[in-house]
């Protein structure tokens, strides 16, 4: 009984230690997205609208190891350049072009070519919880011998999106690649349609699905440890996961074939509240008919996947392979959620959950500090979206 105390002791330590972490580390301002690259080209200039986190980029955080600035000791530096007004951002940023622009490499049938920065333009900062986004236009000069070119940047820079706009093309035979951090896209051809395998489409997309959950979803990963929590036992899991997984899927499909349209204000915080209902349903569940868990899961993973659409729609991927991508996407998801609850039951379920302390020294717990957790992030969304 004593060892189990001390196991109890330890274990509030590490959950406090763990909440004071979350709440410093879930606003929006500090989350990092990937960057956006338009490109198109009119016969003389090959020309680039990009979209990205100025303020991420002249602080000097490597996106490429963490998701959120605030995990970053440059994030003070970060939070001074928040606070400078659109002008002031502007200039700074021009000024330091010189030394961004080695970092963007664009190459002309495999050669380095030069880059003109045309103008930059910065959001005003209406609300210091919202990050902003900088917009920098670039040309490069083509010539008649110019048949393709690449794209990379920076790894620190983060994960970045290539689209191509061209009025002359169809839909489905336009260009967009998500490209890792420091991943170089393949030759992409001016005068071709820049077709890509369906196997690069469905890594990408599936990749990306992985990363929306392990490491970026705090908020789908409480959801699941809360699953988990209910009941460690292997066929009450796969019921869970398999509801919440066809669930998500049908608002995640709806979503995306326009069937149904998403409201970040209602969807985000309402996530939030779904951690806080398993939680505090997990503390109660002696209480809980079964049946009646089975029907609440199903709505939140209705809901969760407005969430998931949430990322894709960020992304602006082009209906050419959206059945692809969103197989692949959600596919992404699975695996990770599986991972995460294989992990959970191999390193409790086996060996703790059948414990006569279980329940006291780490279901009851864990379950108070998932319901915090959502309450302080429904909380923060509230005014967030205010």
């Amino acid at each position: 009984m004593l060892l189990y105390i001390k196991y109890i002791k330890l274990y509030l330590l590490i959950i406090i230690s763990i909440l004071f972490n979350f709440l410093s580390t879930t606003t929006f301002a500090h989350e990092i997205k990937p960057s956006i690259a338009d490109f198109y080209y009119d016969g003389n200039y090959l020309n680039f609208e990009i979209r990205l986190n100025a303020e991420l980029i002249l602080s000097n955080i490597d996106a490429s190891k963490i998701t959120n600035t605030n995990s970053s000791p440059l994030s003070k530096i970060y939070d001074e350049y928040r606070l400078l007004d659109k002008n002031e951002l502007e200039k700074i940023l021009l000024e330091s072009w010189e030394k961004i622009n080695p970092n963007i490499e664009i190459k002309i049938n495999n050669k380095l070519t030069n880059i003109d920065l045309v103008k930059v333009e910065t959001q005003d900062l209406s609300n210091f919880e919202i990050s902003r986004d900088s917009l920098i236009f670039l040309k490069i000069p083509l010539n008649q011998n110019s048949d393709y070119f690449t794209f990379k940047w920076l790894k620190n820079y983060g994960p970045i999106i290539l689209r191509e706009n061209n009025d002359l093309k169809l839909e489905n035979d336009l260009f967009t690649e998500y490209l890792q951090s420091g991943v170089e896209a393949d030759k992409i051809f001016f005068k071709e349609n820049n077709f890509r395998s369906n196997l690069v489409s469905f890594m990408n997309f599936f990749v990306l699905g992985i990363q929306h959950i392990i490491p970026k979803g705090l908020d789908h990963i409480l959801f699941i440890f809360g699953l988990f929590l209910f009941s460690s036992s292997i066929n009450k899991l796969v019921k869970q996961i398999t509801i919440f997984t066809i669930a998500h899927s049908v608002t995640l499909i709806f979503v995306s074939l326009s069937v149904i349209k998403i409201n970040s204000n209602i969807v985000e915080p309402v996530i939030a509240l779904s951690i806080v209902y398993v939680g505090v349903e997990n503390i109660f569940k002696n209480y809980i008919k079964e049946y009646l868990r089975y029907i609440v899961i199903l709505f939140f993973g209705l809901l969760h996947g407005l969430g998931f659409a949430l990322v894709l729609s960020d992304i602006g991927y082009r209906s050419s392979k959206l059945y692809l991508n969103l197989i692949s996407f959600n596919i992404g998801i699975e695996v990770a959620q599986i991972s995460l609850i294989l992990f959970l039951y191999l390193l409790v379920g086996i060996k703790f959950a059948k414990n006569q302390y279980y329940r006291i020294v780490f279901q009851l717990p864990s379950s108070i500090f998932i319901a915090s957790i959502g309450l302080y992030w429904f909380f923060e969304r509230i005014n967030f979206y205010n």
